[in-house]
């Protein structure tokens, strides 16, 4: 039997299908990482014991918490396994473009493993992409982000930490 979840605020999409289609979509930042992160991990660990003739994980995070790094991280241990083991195994890494630190994750999680990474840079709403000029209302401190991560800010509550300075 496969794996399921639904998207919220805090946990990502999981589609993990024993067809050998394994889906992971969305922000993974919840508090109560071994309750989401462990189930998927035993789960992987009995499918690599028997895969389909095709393995293919499609990975695509807007966000993503150091503890989930660590799930992930263990989780490409064991589709490393599973190519080693002589079974067809495919890794499609996707992020928004502009977005280097879900990237750079993407590459260290490559350079971790034997299975080459697909990166697949996908292209963002111009609206996302204009950026803006923020002032921490605490530090004082100022910093140019993007739309994208603005509505981050917004969707983790906070936007009373910042004041928008300048539209550039």
């Amino acid at each position: 039997m496969g794996i399921l979840i639904d998207k919220t605020p805090d946990c990502p999409y999981v589609n993990f299908s024993e067809n050998g289609i394994l889906e992971i979509e969305g922000r993974s930042i919840t508090e109560d990482v071994y309750s989401f992160w462990q189930p998927l991990i035993d789960w992987l660990e009995q499918y690599i014991k028997a895969p389909a003739l095709h393995t293919k994980i499609v990975v695509f995070l807007e966000y993503t918490n150091s503890s989930s790094n660590k799930y992930l991280n263990e989780m490409m241990k064991l589709l490393d396994l599973c190519a080693s083991n002589g079974n067809s195994v495919e890794i499609v890494w996707r992020y928004e473009e502009d977005d280097e630190s879900i990237l750079m994750l993407g590459q260290d999680l490559d350079s971790l493993t034997s299975v080459s990474f697909h990166f697949d840079e996908v292209a963002m709403e111009r609206h996302n992409l204009k950026k803006i000029r923020v002032r921490s209302r605490k530090s004082g401190n100022e910093a140019i982000i993007t739309m994208r991560y603005w509505d981050a800010i917004l969707r983790n509550g906070h936007g009373d930490d910042y004041l928008i300075v300048e539209e550039l």
